[in-house]
């Protein structure tokens, strides 16, 4: 493969670190002026790159839908603040701490009539609270907004809470003094409730918590506060940066990185779009000065208000046949403290076959070489790793077998500050936001001039993922958390999966002939399948033999968006069927969707499905068809 380390030497780590700054001090919260002001801040750094830039406008509108995703109104805030009436103590103030305001916020004004503040500390169960009347007050909240919507029809003006979303890897007491980025997202059905509210610190809930049962033991009466929200919410429109660096052909390779979130917050995803627009920019000015060949294909990067902006342009941009693959930059450049874990490449779907993960490995271990060992061989100082797809990004949005373009991520986890206000900027490491934008440069450049004689190096990586998946699934079985049936059928799967993976060379190489490469992908598999003993013996339900075919392009954003078209009792039985279910419901209704070919009957979605989440998925897929023929996304396929 050429040798890129010219790429190396053009990436300024001051640069990189001077885009995060600029950009931090907007709120970008998505479909907003103060997004657009950052949008509008982004694509003049790209102009005065070079860069062929664009700025692109949506609307913010809820009776536009953009693929499958509903938009919504633009919403705009100047001031906002929360005291206590007595004694007189300022609780949150917009001006000092925008996340202080949750996102979307209706205006108040209860400066001068102040309003009852009632702690809810048996929890977020209505039953708890059957005789309580919230009528013209604010609710005190120790959990999740969504839990608490209830409040409204009890008469809550709005709430306040001291929420921190606690995962294994950080708790409440790790961010005491920090707040969590919240935000209220409409369903736009009639009867919605108008919701407002604030957002406090750990620290400063407790000392308000024990306030308000000081006042209660002292007297029985509540405390009062003083809401403030001058804010507007409106038809507006969502800003998509749009940058272009031409190819011989409209093949295209894609970056993207959201550029949306509230002010300060920087790894996520300031990170991203820093390191995305320097691998544009360097890359740019090199094949400029004739330093680097000009690309075969195009290489096109996208800033976007997250999965809004990736639904809004794919709806706009549907020349899906055209994309060779694409690289999604998400949180890329924390500090790797004990807080902040390695630069993850998170795989695309088993669902939709491409050698891009190869590619992307090939990238890291490119940006990687750092340093050197006292031989002389290449050292990596930034902890970096594979890891298995999962959703929670724009990626999804491009891997989607209906849109088709293999979209991996470029990501970080655990993050300590991840959606709070102490993600700022001292948490970025200019050196790992480096590594990270040599990585997407390395892909992007690699992908967009790929020769017949750079395909060995990818089935070589091919070689390392094969063994890796392989490894997995032989430690759950012989740690008896899977049993022989399953093993042997995802071995099998699997084979399937990497010799179609060998079969996708044709799109990135035409003409490129790599069956001798899928023999030999499927002679390791029937190597281990013969030295465990196996068969492929998991069941398949031959009673599930409907057969449905996709109305729709791209996944499925927010169920809840169908309750506006009429279909509430549709999402409620789905939210009911799937309530309790432990892995991450976006990814389970994301891998059933991308099986719904029009060719697989439901039970090979059932079986196949059940062997990537190693556990029975019936109820859950019936769940999802159901929910998909309720609201019309799916029909019978054609015979």
């Amino acid at each position: 493969m050429q040798d890129l380390s010219i790429v190396r030497k053009a990436v300024s780590e001051k640069r990189l670190l001077d885009v995060v700054k600029a950009l931090s001090g907007y709120h970008r919260i998505q479909a907003s002026p103060m997004y657009r002001e950052a949008a509008q801040h982004a694509y003049k750094v790209c102009k005065s790159f070079g860069l062929d830039v664009k700025l692109l406008s949506y609307e913010a509108d809820p009776d536009v839908w953009y693929l499958q995703s509903k938009m919504f109104k633009e919403w705009s805030v100047s001031r906002a603040t929360l005291d206590l009436a007595e004694p007189a103590l300022r609780l949150a103030d917009y001006s000092a701490e925008a996340m202080s305001v949750i996102q979307r916020s209706a205006p108040i004004d209860r400066r001068e009539k102040p309003v009852d503040l009632v702690l809810l500390d048996k929890g977020s169960r209505r039953e708890d609270y059957a005789d309580l009347d919230l009528t013209d007050c604010f609710a005190f909240i120790r959990g999740h907004i969504r839990d608490y919507d209830w409040v409204y029809e009890k008469g809550a003006l709005g709430v306040v809470t001291d929420y921190i979303m606690e995962t294994p890897d950080r708790t409440r007491a790790d961010l005491y003094r920090s707040l969590t980025y919240t935000s209220f997202w409409p369903i736009h059905i009639d009867g919605e409730p108008v919701r407002r509210g604030f957002v406090l610190s750990p620290e400063a809930g407790d000392a308000l918590a024990a306030r308000c049962r000081a006042r209660l033991a002292e007297n029985g009466g509540r405390l009062q506060v003083k809401p403030y929200i001058d804010a507007a919410l409106e038809n507006g429109h969502i800003e998509v940066v749009e940058v272009t660096l031409p190819g011989k052909d409209e093949k295209t390779v894609h970056l993207s990185a959201h550029l949306c979130h509230p002010k300060s917050s920087c790894n996520d995803d300031l990170s991203g779009v820093s390191a995305a627009i320097e691998a544009m920019n360097v890359l740019n000015r090199l094949i400029k000065e004739g330093r680097l060949a000009a690309p075969d294909h195009t290489v096109k990067l996208t800033l976007v208000p997250e999965y809004t902006g990736t639904f809004a342009y794919l709806s706009d941009h549907t020349d899906y046949e055209n994309g060779l693959g694409g690289l999604n930059l998400d949180m890329v450049g924390g500090r790797q403290t004990r807080d902040y874990g390695p630069i993850t490449l998170t795989k695309t779907p088993y669902q939709l076959p491409a050698l891009n993960n190869e590619l992307g490995m090939l990238a890291m271990e490119e940006a990687a070489r750092e340093a050197t060992s006292f031989s002389g061989e290449p050292v990596a100082l930034t902890n970096h790793c594979v890891g298995l797809h999962a959703g929670g990004s724009d990626h999804t949005v491009y891997s989607d077998p209906t849109v088709g373009i293999p979209c991996c991520m470029l990501g970080q986890w655990p993050d300590l500050n991840y959606h709070t206000a102490t993600d700022t900027l001292d948490v970025i490491d200019p050196a790992v936001l480096k590594f990270s934008c040599l990585t997407a440069a390395f892909f992007a450049y690699r992908l967009a001039t790929l020769k017949a004689a750079d395909l060995p190096y990818l089935f070589a990586k091919q070689e390392e993922l094969m063994v890796t998946d392989k490894n997995r699934c032989a430690a759950e079985y012989l740690d008896g958390k899977i049993d022989k049936a399953m093993f042997g059928s995802v071995l099998y799967d699997l084979k399937a999966y990497y010799t179609a993976c060998c079969a996708s060379a044709e799109k990135l190489v035409p003409g490129y002939d790599a069956a001798r490469d899928a023999r030999h992908a499927a002679e390791l598999f029937d190597g281990w399948i013969a030295y465990y003993g196996l068969s492929d013996d998991y069941p398949l339900d031959r009673g599930l033999n409907a057969v449905w075919q996709r109305t729709f392009a791209g996944p499925v954003q927010r169920f809840t968006d169908f309750k506006a078209r009429g279909f509430g009792a549709a999402v409620d039985a789905l939210e009911a069927a799937t309530q309790g279910f432990e892995p991450a419901l976006h990814s389970v209704h994301e891998r059933i969707t991308y099986l719904i070919d029009g060719r697989r009957t439901e039970g090979e979605i059932v079986r196949k499905t059940s062997l990537e989440f190693r556990r029975d998925m019936h109820a859950h897929v019936r769940a999802l068809l159901d929910f998909y023929q309720a609201v019309g996304l799916i029909r019978p396929a054609e015979s």
